[in-house]
């Protein structure tokens, strides 16, 4: 065997090089750890581990990019260059990589550049890397692509599995701090919109004009003070068990509410009721009202109620008073419509009391004087039955309900219709389904409304020229008979259908304008609906809707 004493030390001499280079870089590691355990401002980050790579001696030089949130890379460090990697900067930021980056971006793997001199000559950097090599990796980490990083190291390492090995641990290593500071940085996110949620919900609880308050075991642990801005006292309105401060009359049905809540027999509450502010020791006690939402919660993990409560005396009072207004305005229209009604035949028995005193002044002809009596009689009857319907609609009698079949009523009224109809020329048809089901009903009051629509259909045609004729259908819908009257006279306008319910108003000459509020109560009074629609084609219809089952009303 022939020992060359010359090459073994040449080969000794490299791998000592070896050696001492991997020691350099193994301290470099360390470093680069230490470095992106402490530092967390990414620029900072980057650049300290340029100079780290560099001045440990493991590498000529090193440069990283990073990319922003927009895809692009927007953050670039380096040491160990001169002056021409500023044009290797601007480049980048235009999207214009070198071959090394440009390939780091499609391949996981380390990519080498053996001869940059030869093999990147479109490259600034190229004619420094003499006898030197290249190594690009990326930085990934969860399949994140964070950026690249490039160095350069001896010419003779480039193809050492070891050397490729390190680098790629060094920028699992970088990969993975970058991920840290972007939980970091999203930590800190979080806790800033938590914080801002907090001061937001804090102040707007605090402000809140409402008396919103906690419950534990019929303690209350907490409570807004924005309400003593109202008066003072309404924190106090929903205090349990006893509810001291609850309206007596009210008080009994807030506990039972409250009870109920809390054995689980209700979810929410969800009521108003009348609260003292001001103690039930008061003489002359104010009552409001208070409208209360209450529902089960968690809070500190124990069972809790949370309660919000709002005072609504002010707008009870402007319910009230809207509803006395409305009142006073019904009473006002009824009071007009009995005025015109009874002015007439009060003005016949005037005429007919003064003939009678002229004819008993001449002593005529006692026959007139009876004519003239039956006269009086007859106005005199018509008061009475004006007052009569008036008595009606305000009490009406309370319906004797019965199991029927109502197409067989509906039929023998419309019977007696419908020669009437004819001689005034209006074509009448009907559809009565014959498999509609019995319901609970007064028979004899839904002929009563039956004939006053019909009625009031042939009337609204009287003086109309176009096509005249009435439709009444009937036919079952979900759990409701329906009984639908058409008409294709001129129709009822819109502003009009609001009103034509109400007692007294009507747009006839000659109508008390009465009969459709009494038909209206009736329905009421069966538990169902009579409303009016507008079909496309023209005309007035009025629907009427009646429950299968029988109702308490």
């Amino acid at each position: 065997m022939f020992f060359n004493r010359q090459g073994f030390l040449v080969e000794k001499g490299l791998k000592i090089k070896k050696i001492d280079h991997l020691n350099l870089v193994l301290m470099t590691i360390r470093d680069v750890g230490r470095l992106l355990i402490t530092e967390n401002n990414r620029e900072k980050l980057i650049k300290g581990i340029c100079d780290i790579l560099v001045e440990k001696r493991g590498y000529y030089n090193a440069w990283i990019g990073l990319f922003g949130n927009d895809k692009i890379i927007n953050l670039i460090a380096d040491s160990g260059i001169e002056s021409p990697f500023e044009n290797i900067k601007k480049n980048i930021k235009k999207q214009l990589f070198a071959r090394c980056v440009e390939q780091t971006l499609f391949s996981e793997k380390v990519f080498v550049v053996n001869d940059p001199v030869k093999e990147c000559t479109q490259c600034v950097l190229s004619k420094n890397y003499s006898n030197r090599s290249a190594l690009a990796v990326r930085l990934e980490y969860e399949n994140k692509n964070y950026g690249f990083m490039v160095v350069s190291i001896p010419k003779e390492l480039a193809s050492d599995n070891n050397e490729k090995n390190i680098v790629k641990e060094i920028s699992d290593d970088i990969a993975f701090g970058l991920y840290r500071l972007d939980l970091e940085e999203r930590r800190k996110f979080t806790e800033q919109d938590l914080e801002q949620s907090r001061i937001r919900f804090k102040t707007l609880i605090e402000n809140s004009l409402n008396s919103i308050s906690i419950i534990q075991n019929h303690q209350i642990v907490y409570e807004t003070p924005g309400i003593r801005k109202i008066h003072g006292l309404m924190s106090k309105v929903f205090e349990p068990p006893e509810f001291l401060d609850v309206y007596l009359e009210d008080r009994a049905r807030i506990k039972q509410l409250y009870t109920q809540l809390l054995s689980n027999k209700i979810r929410h509450i969800e009521t108003d009721f009348r609260y003292c502010p001001f103690g039930k020791d008061k003489a002359d006690q104010e009552i409001r009202w208070a409208l209360l939402s209450a529902t089960k919660i968690d809070y500190l993990g124990v069972e809790s109620i949370l309660t919000n409560i709002m005072d609504i005396t002010d707008s009870k009072e402007v319910e009230n008073f809207l509803r006395i207004q409305d009142k006073m305005t019904s009473l006002g229209r009824v009071t007009a419509g009995i005025a015109h009604e009874i002015r007439n035949p009060l003005s016949g028995i005037y005429i007919y009391l003064k003939a009678l005193k002229k004819i008993y002044n001449q002593m005529g002809d006692i026959t007139k004087v009876v004519s003239i009596i039956d006269k009086i009689e007859l106005a005199s009857y018509k008061i009475e039955s004006i007052i009569k319907r008036v008595m009606d609609f305000s009490k009406p009698s309370q319906p004797q309900f019965i199991m029927t079949n109502l197409n067989d009523y509906i039929d023998e009224v419309t019977k007696l219709t419908s020669v009437t109809l004819r001689k005034s020329g209006i074509q009448f048809e009907k559809y009565l389904n014959p498999n509609i089901s019995k319901c609970f009903a007064e028979p004899h009051l839904i002929e009563q409304v039956i004939l006053n629509l019909i009625t009031n259909a042939a009337e609204a045609m009287k003086e109309f020229q176009g096509e005249k004729l009435i439709i009444l259908k009937t036919f079952k819908n979900d759990n409701h008979i329906v009984i639908s009257v058409r008409d294709t006279g001129p129709g009822i306008p819109l502003a009009r259908q609001t009103k034509i319910f109400d007692p007294f108003y009507t747009t006839k000459f000659n109508s008390s304008g009465i009969g459709l509020s009494i038909c209206h109560r009736i329905i009421l009074d069966h538990g169902g609906s009579l409303k009016c629609h507008t079909p496309e084609n023209g005309g007035a219809k009025f629907i009427i809707e009646l429950p299968l089952k029988s109702k308490e009303v």
